[in-house]
């Protein structure tokens, strides 16, 4: 049985994952359609990791039997929209590039590499598809409903508890320092391992963010703002590393299959002009996001931008602190009913 304080921490839990979990049914018409729209892929992909962030946050409200097959099967919808939605990525980005571009042998070789591209992505929605059929077979939705829309009920608006507001920088502060931790590894552009740690710290601390965002009197606005660029950023910088690993290979087996198809490489030599200067192209763009990326971190820094988020989840803890104060410590003395080393000790008024 949970006490108060509990449901109403589980009331708003229930209600920020039912938000989530809308999100998904939402999306999953549009992604069984597979059109033109690359963004229901990405908004459901979304919706996942936010459920994904969601529940262990809340995991003592949850049935404890279901909660860790609710996760297996959400983690399983997440990992199949993956490919799918990097692949799109890759392909919207490559047809902006080619719609830019003039001379005709340009032309040639990034036309081939769209070409592969889109076989690709083809090849990946059937497994789209039967991924999310499991995932309605599984019945984790209307469970998931059944279970949290009772829970949801009992929400109420402001002004929330001490209980959840401690909960809320109990699960903000951990994923901060997780962020903050990757600080040495600014100033250094070829630590791509580490940038792309930082970028996943960086969206499970928006997630948590957005989770409790409502409980505070900014909406923590200035921070979500400033994680949001952060994650666009270190994912740019990304998908700049991941094409510079991509297209070195891909001109190897493009060569490969040309020689194949025609019985010599020299067929190849139209393309290669095209697909280096895209990877040149991928190149400078990489150095430009990560200069812009290292001018701001470090303005942030220079301002303690971060660390005045951990003052801002903290601070309705010391209010209540100042105004509540927390009884004494009980020693086993006291508990045996002898005199405690403070008799006049004054009572303290409860927490909310």
């Amino acid at each position: 049985m949970t006490s108060g304080k509990d449901q109403e921490l589980c009331a708003f839990g229930a209600s920020v994952l039912l938000k989530h979990l809308q999100a998904l049914e939402t999306e999953m018409h549009g992604v069984r359609s597979g059109g033109e729209d690359i963004e229901y892929i990405h908004r459901m992909r979304v919706a996942t990791r936010r459920l994904r962030a969601a529940l262990p946050l809340f995991e003592a409200c949850l049935p404890a039997r279901q909660r860790p097959i609710w996760l297996k099967e959400i983690r399983k919808i997440t990992r199949a929209m993956g490919a799918a939605r990097d692949a799109d990525v890759q392909l919207a980005h490559l047809q902006t590039y080619a719609s830019t571009l003039n001379d005709p042998l340009q032309r040639r070789g990034v036309a081939r590499l769209l070409l592969r591209l889109r076989q690709h992505r083809e090849s990946l929605q059937p497994e789209v598809l039967h991924a999310l059929d499991r995932f309605a077979a599984s019945g984790t939705l209307p469970v998931m409903r059944a279970v949290l829309e009772p829970m949801a009920a009992a929400s109420v608006g402001p002004p929330f508890s001490h209980a959840l507001y401690r909960h809320a920088a109990a699960s903000i502060q951990p994923r901060l320092e997780a962020f903050l931790s990757y600080d040495a590894i600014v100033a250094r552009p070829e630590a791509v391992a580490e940038l792309h740690a930082m970028r996943i710290a960086a969206k499970h601390l928006r997630y948590t963010l957005e989770t409790f965002s409502p409980l505070y009197a900014s909406g923590l606005k200035p921070w979500l703002t400033a994680i949001r660029q952060t994650q666009e950023t270190l994912g740019n910088i990304h998908d700049c590393d991941v094409w510079g690993q991509f297209l070195p290979v891909f001109i190897e087996e493009e060569r490969a299959r040309v020689i194949a198809f025609y019985g010599n490489p020299r067929p190849f030599r139209r393309l290669l002009p095209g697909i280096e200067g895209y990877l040149a192209d991928r190149t400078a763009e990489r150095q430009r996001a990560y200069a812009g990326f290292v001018e701001q971190w470090n303005a942030w820094q220079r301002r303690r931008f971060w660390q005045q988020l951990g003052e801002v989840i903290h601070q309705p803890l010391l209010e209540a602190h100042r105004l509540y104060p927390p009884p004494p410590e009980v020693t086993p003395e006291d508990e045996t009913g002898a005199p405690s080393s403070d008799e006049n000790a004054p009572e303290d008024a409860p927490l909310r």
